[in-house]
């Protein structure tokens, strides 16, 4: 059994936080391990270059990524503060989400979660997260857009002093909020840099990394300048410039640096400028969630060479766009020298026993949620309204990938595959972003 830690890496090289900074362990994987991609290497024609992912994805045995490392200082405090429950915003497949109801309900003694949520495009991903919401013993509240739902969240808290506001992303927005997220990436970098003096891997050239709240860059960034690394990070933006933007990853990044030196002033007096990372904008899409043809690409082919190998999978909206820059950055000449870390911030554990422990009982949600369960959406098992016993023995059912043809050899006659495959087609859109 892999132990938890008994203190966070920050800690150990700055003694002087420890009792001012809030934190508890959590993640029950460390240090996450570093993969080299090889075939990737092959695919890029690299003239020596490498590329190397850090596998947040199994950071915890339950769900890993990139929450969990932000939640070991968040729910610090949240305990600290002797809160009830924690209220927080995200879209109706919320990951942010997910994963704080998962904590919520797995601390001893539990603590309650509620979600406002609001809309994003509907896919099977979505269903199954607001069935695992409800698992998790999340209270789920409905918004109609982004302003007012943030709004009757903030509201919330007025009236419910003894849950802990944690903002969408566990990060800072428009410089409001606490650092404490970011810090557990400045915590993360530190733990780089342990693997780099032990050899398991060269300092990175640049690291990748998707920017929704930024708070996850923001501490990469902060962390790398503290620890003296000239590692460029390269942060994608996956949110609109409403939050994901460079000003606010600077402000993220300088509001935990402060934080620390607050707390303990042997701490280097650095400040993180635009000059200290790359901001990578173009493959968003039009609006949050909407699956683009060089997000998917870039899934497709991490998949094909590197993904059934290492056990690890990317997704739509956030770490396939991101995978899709680093291509681009390999792709240019320039580049074909330089050692590239991808940091994969996406759960990889499997979490299809408790989405089968929920018995697909959307009527258990809130009324208001019944509707995303009215249409049949992207799962070729729905359209062909397969039998239940060759449904539960096929790969493609419970899946996010909604392409059956590319995860299994289907049961169904040839004719009824062409026929889904043709529904299907008319229902997936990948934007030229």
């Amino acid at each position: 059994m892999i132990m938890e830690k008994e203190k966070p890496y920050l800690f150990e090289l700055y003694p002087g936080l420890e009792g001012k900074i809030p934190w508890i362990s959590l993640l029950t994987n460390l240090p996450t391990k570093i993969d080299r991609l090889t075939e990737l290497e092959k695919e890029f024609d690299l003239e020596g270059g490498e590329i190397y992912v850090k596998r947040d994805d199994k950071n915890h045995q339950t769900y890993g990524g990139n929450k969990l490392r932000k939640f070991e200082f968040i729910f610090g405090k949240v305990l600290q503060k002797k809160k009830k429950g924690v209220v927080t915003n995200g879209g109706i497949g919320t990951n942010h989400g997910l994963a704080c109801a998962i904590v919520c309900h797995q601390l001893n003694p539990p603590l309650k979660c509620t979600l406002y949520l609001v809309h994003q495009p509907l896919t099977w991903h979505v269903q199954r997260s607001l069935l695992l919401f409800n698992h998790f013993g999340a209270k789920l509240h409905l918004g109609k857009g982004d302003i007012s739902t943030f709004a009757k969240f903030l509201f919330f808290k007025l009236f419910h002093p003894k849950y802990f506001l944690m903002f969408p992303g566990g990060s800072p927005l428009f410089g409001i909020g606490s650092p404490l997220g970011t810090i557990g990436f400045v915590n993360a970098i530190i733990e780089l840099k342990k693997q780099i003096d032990r050899k398991i891997i060269p300092e990175p050239d640049v690291i990748f990394i998707p920017g929704g709240s930024t708070g996850t860059s923001a501490g990469l960034i902060a962390g790398c300048k503290l620890m003296g690394l000239k590692t460029k990070i390269h942060v994608v933006a996956v949110y609109t410039s409403l939050t994901s933007n460079p000003s606010a990853v600077m402000k993220n990044a300088n509001k935990a640096i402060n934080y620390l030196r607050k707390n303990d002033k042997s701490i280097p007096d650095i400040k993180v400028s635009e000059d200290d990372f790359e901001f990578v904008s173009g493959y968003l899409g039009s609006s949050y969630g909407i699956k683009t043809i060089r997000g998917q690409a870039a899934i497709d082919k991490v998949m094909e060479l590197e993904g059934h190998r290492k056990n690890f999978k990317l997704e739509t909206t956030y770490t396939g766009k991101s995978m899709a820059a680093m291509f681009n950055y390999l792709e240019k000449k320039e580049n074909k020298y330089k050692k590239v870390l991808f940091w994969n911030t996406y759960n990889s554990n499997d979490l299809d026993k408790f989405v089968k422990e929920t018995n697909f009982d959307y009527k258990k949600l809130p009324k208001k949620f019944h509707k995303f369960y009215e249409e049949k959406i992207f799962q070729c098992w729905q359209f062909a309204e397969c039998p239940t016993n060759i449904r539960v023995e096929c790969p493609a059912y419970l899946n996010h990938e909604y392409r059956f043809w590319k995860i299994t050899d289907c049961k169904l006659s040839k004719e009824k595959q062409a026929e889904i495959k043709e529904r299907l087609s008319k229902v997936i859109q990948l934007e030229d972003a």
